[in-house]
């Protein structure tokens, strides 16, 4: 039977019925068989209103039910593709979450469908006597507008009118109806002349069109073009003094036309910056992916390289061999505030080819881009893990920056993992997938270990000075940072230095003394940790969330960093009325001890709460690059990606402050941090050095981020991931409660363990559960949190996932980036 035929449709909708999908099947109405497609957004009922839901097959299976009826298509028509409706079921199946939520990310952004109720008059005739005063309001009202939106009906009343509505249309003095609402945004453009015929004589009398028709006859002699030379309207009224009357007037005698053209279609012409020569390592990395680009292979690549090893170097060399090949790229970053540099490698070596996306984007500037990108206008797109699901006509490669942070998880529906995703995308499309970090994840270098990844390393540090005429560059060796520990027990016990460190001190003082840059990381915001009373030893916690208020001595706040509940600093215990001592170091704390220690240097703290002030992340890097900074005290946003060339020294202050927490990645965690902080000391000359500091100076994730020695570290993690069953060796899914009672959470979570393990039992599953139990933040803007943790064998998991019992409020996470 063809589509013209078929009936009936199942359609994903923005619902988590008992079905769990949100799917059901509608009927096809005569008039609209023939047009849907599978992947067509459609208007739909759905209880009392309607939707926007996505066609997901047609077919002529007729129910044994009533069934209600498409009601339209959205306009403008809009149908996904095929691969992204496989992706989407993948999505739906991995994660347990909607279709429709799984295929959103896929629609173009900007555009808002929704459906508004209007009341009208019903069959009957009123008996006003027979009405309350706010039903008659309401009929009256409808009479006097004929039609007339609930919302505004509830505005005049004052009241919510559920129940009024209800009785009314039962009485059939009115009826209620929907009327759809479609927005889309205009897309951007700019205005642009476009030259035709700019022979002098159609000036005739007019001393203004001859003067302009000049310019623009010398602008086509220069150009060494012909008539169609298209130009900025913008830029001939800045350089040539041309207004638009005059332009108007030419564009009557045939001589110019004056266009609106998107912002994407005409980019200034720049000058592509010239490729550096590679390295020896580089060269031989580079052949490895360009064999596999070529042979369009979805085997993940994973270039394992330090940190100054040029790992960008070769994404751009990937990006250029798509665009030979007519083909896009996408290239991940973990958070595109944080990625200024590399955005702007992207845009220098391929103008006008690349977009960028990211959350700050207005609406227009979305859905303009998200057109340029599906037009093939922007083959290059670089954005955070959202832009996998970018409409590029054709795909070449995926590369992902950093592939180890955590950002890469989304942590709402679709709850998806990028690395996962983006390997499903190039499966489903052909392309290649290369991941790059100098600290890979664990799950990635077993995988690299097994030879389920290929694995490409650069081991050495390069760095670039001026070369000849072949390259702009050429590479240079450099060493990696010296690094050494300071055992802050006995600092404190020589010294009584809590925070700045004897060796730390020195370091700072002769980078300044070489008039160069200091980095300190502490990897916490505030003025200190927590408050605790001497007497009771209680913390003064936040009264709606179960974790201590931190001082921020700039604000003179005591803040919750959860819910953001703010105090005045209080100097008596609330419970015991007890004296309270400030213990701990927080940003604002370093800053004020180092700008202490160092009073003529320049201090700058980075941190979420000082970038709001100092004009946004952009303006902060540009200040540190520009040499108007000499120490920066920051939290990890100062560890990652970042390339300052003056920066020789970097100290970091507790390293360990995250090493205890009860999580099975916190050694990763802290080794990497560490990693990637010492990565910025010396990226252009040889002289970088590192101080860390740490109350646990044993510990393997310390001592072999001391000694650069990934391979040293992955040994030991690997031996304890092993030892306790966690990931590679399994996977884990963390289920999870919010509600106001405690007790609640507690036998609902019981209840769910029960059914948890009736169906490992009677599927043979290999897997265990635990819990229930709170959360480590057991309480946020008092709703108490619980949580489920199961785990799973690689083996099956797939089916496990599909095969547990979810029910609301239960929320589920596979593969979860931290059980904390």
């Amino acid at each position: 039977m063809t589509n013209d035929a078929l009936p009936y449709a199942d359609i994903a909708t923005p619902s988590i019925a008992a079905t769990g999908d949100g799917i059901f099947t509608y009927l096809i109405p005569e008039g609209l068989r023939g047009q849907l497609e599978v992947g067509q957004v459609v208007w739909v009922p759905l209880r009392r209103r309607l939707e926007s839901a996505v066609v997901v097959r047609l077919h002529d299976a007729e129910p044994e039910f009533e069934l209600r009826a498409v009601d339209s298509i959205v306009e403008p028509r809009y149908c996904l593709p095929d691969w992204t409706m496989e992706v989407a079921e993948w999505m739906a199946t991995t994660t347990r979450c909607t279709f429709f939520d799984a295929a959103a990310p896929f629609l173009p952004p900007g555009e808002t469908h929704e459906a508004e109720t209007w009341l009208r008059l019903g069959a009957s005739e009123p008996e006003f006597a027979n009405l309350t005063d706010l039903q008659r309001s309401v009929v009256e009202l409808v009479q006097a507008r004929s039609n007339v939106s609930l919302d505004e009906a509830r505005q005049k009343t004052g009241s919510r009118l559920t129940s009024v509505v209800r009785d009314l249309e039962r009485a059939g003095l009115i009826q209620r109806y929907e009327r759809t609402i479609d927005r889309v945004p205009a897309e951007r453009t700019e205005r642009f002349v476009r030259l035709l015929d700019v022979n002098e004589s159609l000036a005739g009398r007019s001393v203004k069109q001859r003067i302009a028709l000049e310019a623009l006859a010398r602008r086509v002699r220069l150009a060494r073009s012909d008539a169609g030379l298209v130009l900025r309207y913008r830029e001939l009224v800045e350089t040539e003094g041309i207004d638009l009357p005059t332009l108007r007037a030419l564009e009557k005698k045939g001589a110019v036309e004056i266009v609106d053209l998107p912002v994407s279609i005409f980019e200034r012409e720049i000058e592509p910056a010239r490729p550096p020569l590679l390295s020896k390592m580089q060269a031989e990395a580079w052949n490895v992916i360009e064999r596999q680009l070529v042979q369009r292979s979805a085997r993940p690549m994973l270039i394992h390289g330090v940190t100054g090893s040029g790992k960008t170097e070769l994404y751009l060399r990937a990006a250029a061999w798509c665009l030979r090949n007519e083909l896009g790229a996408v290239v991940l970053v973990p958070e595109i505030a944080l990625a200024t540099q590399i955005v702007r490698r992207f845009e220098e070596r391929f103008p006008g080819k690349v977009a960028v996306i990211h959350s700050e984007l207005s609406e227009s500037d979305r859905h303009t881009t998200w057109l340029a990108i599906a037009r093939g206008e922007r083959p290059i797109v670089v954005g955070p893990r959202s832009a996998l699901f970018s409409p590029l006509p054709r795909l070449g490669a995926i590369m992902i920056d950093e592939e180890q942070d955590a950002a890469y998880k989304q942590d709402t529906a679709p709850k998806y993992q990028a690395i996962r995703l983006a390997h499903k995308i190039v499966q489903l499309r052909g392309g290649s997938l290369i991941l790059g970090s100098a600290t890979p994840s664990i799950e990635s270098f077993y995988a690299a270990k097994l030879g389920a990844f290929t694995l490409v390393t650069l081991p050495e540090r390069i760095g670039f000075s001026p070369g000849g005429i072949d390259a702009p560059y050429r590479e240079r060796d450099l060493a990696m940072p010296g690094v050494q520990i300071v055992d802050m027990r006995h600092e404190v016990k020589a010294t009584g230095a809590s925070l700045i460190s004897s060796p730390l001190h020195a370091l700072i003082g002769s980078a300044l003394e070489r008039d160069e840059q200091a980095i300190v990381l502490l990897n916490r915001r505030g003025m200190s940790t927590i408050v605790i009373c001497r007497n009771c030893t209680r913390s003064v916690d936040c009264p709606h969330c179960d974790i201590p208020l931190v001082y921020h001595k700039d604000m003179q706040r005591l803040l919750c960093h959860r819910c953001g509940f703010g105090m005045r600093p209080i100097q008596r215990c609330p419970e015991c009325d007890g004296p309270l001592d400030y213990f701990g170091a927080g940003t604002q704390r370093i800053e004020a001890e180092v700008g202490r220690l160092f009073p003529d240097a320049r201090v700058m703290r980075v941190d979420r709460d000082s970038i709001r002030r100092l004009g946004g992340y952009d303006a902060t890097i540009r200040r540190i690059q520009r040499g108007d900074v000499d120490i920066v005290v920051g939290t990890q946003i100062v560890a990652k990606g970042l390339d300052f060339p003056r920066v020789t020294a970097v100290g970091v202050v507790q390293a360990d402050s995250a090493l205890y927490l009860p999580d099975f990645r916190s050694a990763e965690r802290t080794f990497q941090l560490l990693t990637q902080v010492a990565g910025r000391a010396g990226r252009r000359s040889s002289t970088g050095e590192v101080v860390v500091q740490t109350y646990t100076p044993r510990h393997y994730a310390i001592q072999a981020a001391a000694r650069h020695d990934y391979a040293a570290f992955y040994e030991r993690e690997i031996e304890f991931r092993a030892q306790q069953g966690y990931p590679p060796f399994s996977r884990l899914i963390r289920l999870a409660i919010r509600d106001k009672s405690e007790e609640r959470c507690r036998e609902d979570g019981e209840r769910l363990v029960a059914e948890i393990e009736d169906v490992i039992l009677a599927n043979g599953f290999d897997a265990e559960v635990f819990g229930p139990a709170p959360a480590f933040v057991a309480k946020i803007r008092d709703t108490y949190q619980w949580q489920v943790i199961v785990r799973g064998a690689i083996a099956g998991f797939g089916e496990l996932v599909t095969n547990l019992p979810l029910r609301p409020p239960w929320t589920i996470d596979v593969d979860p980036q931290s059980l904390l």
